[in-house]
């Protein structure tokens, strides 16, 4: 079976198969009043620069989708250790800056479910699929 990728999908298998680490995260909404209430802002976020547009994030998050989908990445959203470093560009983007301003914004109206907004931390990684078709890029 012959597997059509775009360009985004081959690019991003090709970077995720040259990192040692490939740090991504899911935005999240939480609740100090309910730790169980967790709201998904955006999934499958890959930050390279802290001035990264929200359109090239949504790219980039749509082809990481794509690729887990097909079973050639494997995300883990479940890491306790990480280093610290790979996750900067994200703390300092544009769009973690937005989430938590719109955040902060809504946990100001009575009766506001989310007031905590949330970096769930994960690394991606190629599944031995997704290695051998990498290779053949």
């Amino acid at each position: 079976m012959r597997l059509e990728l775009t360009e985004d999908e081959k690019r991003m298998l090709a970077e995720i198969g040259r990192e040692k680490r490939f740090p991504v995260v899911r935005l999240e909404l939480h609740s100090s009043g309910e730790k169980e209430l967790v709201s998904v802002a955006l999934n499958y976020v890959r930050i390279t620069d802290p001035e990264d547009s929200m359109e090239t994030v949504k790219r980039r998050g749509a082809a990481l989708k794509s690729l887990m989908e097909q079973g050639l990445v494997f995300l883990d959203y479940t890491v306790r250790v990480w280093v610290s470093g790979d996750y900067d560009a994200y703390y300092k983007s544009k769009i973690y800056e937005l989430l938590c301003h719109t955040v902060m914004e809504g946990a100001k109206r009575p009766g506001a479910l989310f007031n905590l907004p949330y970096l769930r931390k994960g690394y991606a990684s190629l599944t031995r699929r997704g290695e051998k078709i990498a290779e053949q890029l």
